[in-house]
């Protein structure tokens, strides 16, 4: 692996891997809904839009089409503390698709006509998923309080109608800067091609950051809940849709013990819940957990729906094995999940993506870039002990919300 900041102040990271077929190159910046306010939030997402509209010279039409002619799609994406830039080519098509990267970095201008009917796009997409939105608000209200991360990605129709094109500029003008973004570039290149790239990159113009990003840090105070449960009644529904929420500090949790956790309790086929709620006594047909895991907080959550009846049963049956969680995972635990953490990473590998995304996401997050060997090492050093103990540090009332919507009334 390549890590360096060229003389310009962008930093780039190249990873060859031999025998790869394709190159996957991704552009990250920290920015998304976290780094907004109330007035300014979906600002993210609309700049993300904007630069399919135009990218220097290359107009809507021609963007598709330079991509599509080396079979591949330019892709972007809006997260809560990341925007993203991705594109998968084949070798022969490195230097092509690299120039799109450029445009992204440099392009500045678009007009009032551009920015006009891609609001009208964007006001689109937030209508259409408006009724999902809104749950998902309520969720991120409960877990986040007033915190920026309970901010929408999309934003609201309001937002985007007051955004101006000079905003828009200005604002990319304050996160496309030199502390702030990463490039990768992982799969089939080789040594000569890397110091192509690194000069063909330095020779951008990058934009000094004169304005700190305002990183919105998570306090105490900010991610203690003033209730820590949330019933919403929907008569109409059929099933009651519950999600159990923990709150995981990461500074005593690593993100890998965080993962390695999950995949035990909730996280596959074989895990603890799935095989006491599902397999065992069919009280419903899915129950999973994940980890939602940013810069410095996290939470663990368990989701499943269930039919009315059978709801406080399961969740006598889900708290009492959370308990139990404490002593019973086993070495035997540590050994069934152990090759989703060591053998299963070289999957990344083939298909250079969830590599490049990684390394990408670890910038996000301040952390140190691991090649895969170096996750591997740090993912074999969780024994039975330490999970033992990250159950014990997170399955505390304390950390712990609530969250029913279906047809559900009281308590």
């Amino acid at each position: 692996m390549y890590e360096k900041r060229l003389n310009n102040g962008l930093k780039i990271v190249e990873y060859p891997i031999d025998n790869a077929q394709s190159i996957e190159i991704g552009l990250y910046i920290k920015a998304g809904a976290r780094y907004e306010n109330k007035g300014d939030n979906g600002i993210t997402h609309l700049l993300e839009h904007m630069h399919f509209r135009q990218l220097g010279n290359m107009k809507q039409k021609e963007i598709y089409e330079y991509a599509e002619k080396m079979g591949s799609t330019l892709r972007g994406t809006t997260y809560k503390e990341m925007l993203c830039f991705n594109i998968k080519v084949r070798p022969k098509y490195l230097k092509k698709s690299l120039n799109l990267f450029e445009k992204i970095i440099t392009t500045y201008e678009w007009t009032e006509e551009q920015l006009k009917s891609e609001k009208k796009v964007v006001i689109s997409e937030i209508r259409e998923k408006e009724d999902n939105n809104e749950n998902q608000k309520i969720i991120d209200r409960v877990i986040w309080n007033k915190h920026p991360l309970s901010n929408s990605i999309l934003g609201n129709a309001s937002n985007i109608k007051r955004i101006t094109l000079q905003k828009l500029v200005q604002y990319k003008k304050k996160i496309f800067c030199k502390d702030n973004m990463l490039l990768v570039i992982t799969g089939a290149i080789n040594e000569e091609e890397i110091i192509w790239i690194n000069k063909k990159f330095e020779a951008i113009a990058i934009n000094e950051c004169l304005q700190k990003i305002n990183s919105n840090n998570m306090n105490d105070g900010q991610f203690k809940r003033k209730h820590n449960y949330l019933m919403k009644n929907y008569p109409e529904w059929n099933l009651i849709n519950m999600q159990l929420i923990f709150d995981v500090d990461l500074k005593q949790i690593k993100e890998n013990e965080l993962l390695f956790f999950n995949s035990i309790v909730g996280g596959g086929d074989g895990s603890y819940l799935q095989q006491e709620i599902r397999d065992k006594r069919g009280m419903v047909y899915d129950i999973y957990s994940y980890g939602e895991i940013f810069s410095d907080k996290a939470v663990w959550s368990i989701v499943y729906s269930i039919e009315k009846d059978q709801l406080y049963l399961s969740l006598n049956v889900i708290v009492k094995m959370l308990k139990m969680l404490k002593t019973v995972i086993s070495q035997e635990d540590i050994e069934k999940n152990m090759p989703f953490f060591t053998e299963n990473l070289w999957y990344w590998t083939e298909g250079t993506k969830e590599l490049n995304f990684q390394l990408g996401n670890d910038f996000i997050k301040n952390k140190i870039g691991l090649t895969i060997n170096e996750r591997i090492k740090e993912n074999e050093k969780i024994n039975y002990e330490r999970m033992q103990k990250v159950a014990e540090i997170i399955l505390k009332n304390k950390n712990m919300s609530l969250i029913a919507m279906g047809p559900i009334k009281g308590r």
